[in-house]
């Protein structure tokens, strides 16, 4: 475990800093001022721009990236994604409908503070955890991980970054909703990834025993 994490340092140390600034934002902020100082720094042209990015978190830019995994016959890549994908998918929509927490829209009494995009429709319930942080989190870790350029990490972190911060922007969800999302979806990939890992291990042990102390070979 400790192996792929420094493996995959580009990613992983950019996360643990938004991990630790979000417990200490928790500490400072209230759950309305958390929303409202993202939600409502806008401007006509982020709209735009914020709704395309907000879609780096829906399942079919995560279904694409494993179509591309089949026609490119990276079957061990395609069922790592899949896995990830969903395991993502149960552990947000089983939390999802356990809490059936309210969404900005919902809760606030004055919805007219809230900052809406006109073409984007607004949902009110099942606001814990954010599904498509998660998505996104989950998507783009599994990204960070596989690539060979491992210094992409840090744009899969920002990208990743950037869908959190469209869902409050668009007002689908709380601050708390994106932070624990981009855990879960992090967390995620980060155990398929692991457990792929070792059962390869695991299995290559089994066919190819190591040799007597003593004996050693190295690979090459």
């Amino acid at each position: 475990m400790l192996s792929l994490l420094r493996k995959n340092a580009y990613f992983f140390l950019p996360f643990l800093l938004w991990v630790i600034a979000g417990g200490i934002l928790f500490s400072k902020f209230t759950k309305e001022e958390l929303f409202l100082s993202v939600n409502q720094a806008h401007a006509p042209w982020a709209d735009v721009l914020v709704t395309g990015i907000t879609y780096l978190g829906d399942g079919i830019s995560f279904a694409i990236l494993l179509v591309v995994l089949l026609i490119m016959k990276k079957f061990r890549l395609f069922f790592m994604g899949l896995a990830t994908f969903l395991l993502v998918t149960v552990v947000v929509q089983v939390a999802k409908h356990a809490l059936n927490a309210p969404r900005p829209i919902s809760y606030f009494e004055d919805t007219s503070i809230i900052h809406t995009v006109k073409w984007v429709t607004v949902h009110g319930s099942n606001s814990f955890p954010s599904g498509h942080t998660a998505g996104a989190f989950g998507m783009f870790c599994f990204l960070a991980i596989i690539v060979a350029n491992k210094r992409l990490g840090l744009l899969f972190m920002a990208l990743a970054l950037g869908a959190a911060h469209s869902r409050l922007y668009l007002a689908q969800h709380f601050y708390a909703d994106v932070y624990v999302g981009s855990i879960i979806g992090t967390l995620s990939a980060v155990l398929v990834c692991y457990l792929f890992q070792l059962r390869e291990k695991t299995t290559a042990s089994k066919v190819c025993p190591q040799p007597a102390a003593g004996n050693v070979i190295e690979a090459t």
